[in-house]
């Protein structure tokens, strides 16, 4: 049993180790690195966990371990993930082995006798998010009764404001499809950054008339002549071009938005920025949520975005018991707004009760590859760990790997 974990026990109180748990419910006994995660205190922590190292089934285990201690109640634990396949696999394995403990007798000193009296809530990111919008909305004047739009709804929506524009779009020169698709993306990329279009329109006028006034370039006035002193290089024009053809999309983003709040509409990235602002502006909204879950989970975290972190630190900063797991190396939805800084924040933005950064352990050991592939995948690796602010260590292989 680890040090943390006997801590934790205080009074003299039998604390069930992780590995004792596991011989009981017959399965493999976890490594070193995956004990630690499983029987670590009840405080913020960021697990690091490699390609194949058993991140679910560890998180499953840390769920179970705190259960059959008594140190937390199934209900008031809180689990997120990204997809609702990977939400319904870790809640699965949760509930399995939550079975097991019941009807193997399987309880501590200071456990509440009735391992099945509860389950933990485990959901998307997304599918929290609806939820607290739908229970608390109203209190920025958001109905509850509020249409959730489909990706084929919010096409459907934004091409109706597209086709009916009788504006000036300036230098876009795009099909009413091409200017759907633009137009749609920078909604999602706004609500993700929790701006509105008068923000993106201010930036963009002052990144231009920074431009402008930008000194001359002699060489070009020798080499072209003094009719073109002062233009910018063709990949600049090309920057420039593309930040004109975003502001003439801003009339458009707005007409967007107001159809959607006339016909109490959300699409998918509302529910992330209105759940934010409810997290942020509403105290008694994460008041209420860090009273109702204990202990909050957060899978894939490297995926997660500037309006996902506003949400969650909101809601559970200040010490509360967050474990976030994740990979730098495997963020793949930058192209929506994620950011996989938010990995290596994660200490500073989920700090200790004393103020102290949050602690990060590994999860480095491979399970599914053997010795030649993560040789290569480490080679491929290591210029992203060399990077500042990385964090993820080498994979190691699995005992007996081939």
């Amino acid at each position: 049993m680890s040090a943390p974990a006997q801590a934790r026990a205080g009074g003299g109180a039998r604390v069930l180790s992780a590995a004792a748990i596991a011989e009981r419910l017959g399965r493999p006994l976890p490594t070193a690195e995956q004990a630690a995660v499983i029987e670590a205190p009840v405080e913020p922590m960021l697990v690091v966990a490699g390609a194949g190292s058993g991140k679910t089934e560890t998180t499953a285990s840390r769920v179970v371990w705190l259960v059959a201690n008594g140190l937390v109640e199934p209900e008031q634990v809180l689990g997120l993930t990204f997809t609702r396949k990977a939400a319904g696999e870790l809640a699965e394995r949760v509930r399995r082995r939550l079975r097991a403990l019941r009807s193997r007798g399987l309880t501590s000193a200071g456990a509440a006798g009735d391992l099945d009296a509860g389950e933990p809530t485990i959901a998307t990111y997304n599918a929290y998010a609806a939820s607290l919008v739908a229970d608390h909305g109203l209190r920025l004047g958001v109905e509850p009764t509020s249409g959730v739009l489909t990706e084929a709804g919010a096409w459907q929506l934004a091409t109706e404001v597209v086709e009916g524009w009788r504006g000036d779009l300036g230098e876009l020169d795009l099909s009413p499809e091409a200017v759907t698709r633009a137009l749609l993306g920078l909604s999602g990329q706004c609500a993700e950054h929790l701006l509105d279009p008068a923000d993106v329109g201010g930036w963009i006028d002052r990144a231009l008339a920074h431009v402008a006034r930008l000194p001359r370039d002699d060489r070009s006035v020798a080499k072209l002549g003094a009719h073109v002193a002062g233009e910018p290089f063709a990949k600049v024009r090309e920057v420039l071009a593309s930040l004109r053809a975003r502001r003439a999309l801003l009339p458009l983003l707005e007409e967007y938005a107001r159809r959607k709040a006339e016909r109490e509409q959300l699409d998918f990235g509302d529910q992330v920025r209105v759940a934010a602002r409810l997290a942020t502006e509403v105290r008694v909204v994460a008041a209420g949520e860090r009273a109702r879950f204990r202990v909050v989970l957060l899978d894939e975290y490297q995926d997660t975005s500037h309006a996902q972190l506003v949400l969650l630190r909101a809601l559970f900063g200040d010490g509360h018991p967050v474990t976030a797991v994740g990979d730098p190396h495997q963020s793949i939805y930058g192209w929506r707004g994620a950011s996989a800084g938010n990995l290596a924040s994660f200490p500073a933005h989920f700090r200790r009760a004393d103020d102290s950064p949050a602690p990060v352990v590994p999860l480095s050991t491979s399970w599914r590859n053997d010795v030649a592939v993560l040789a290569v995948a480490n080679a491929v690796a290591a210029p992203l760990r060399a990077g500042a602010g990385d964090v993820a260590p080498p994979l190691r292989a699995r005992p007996g790997a081939g």
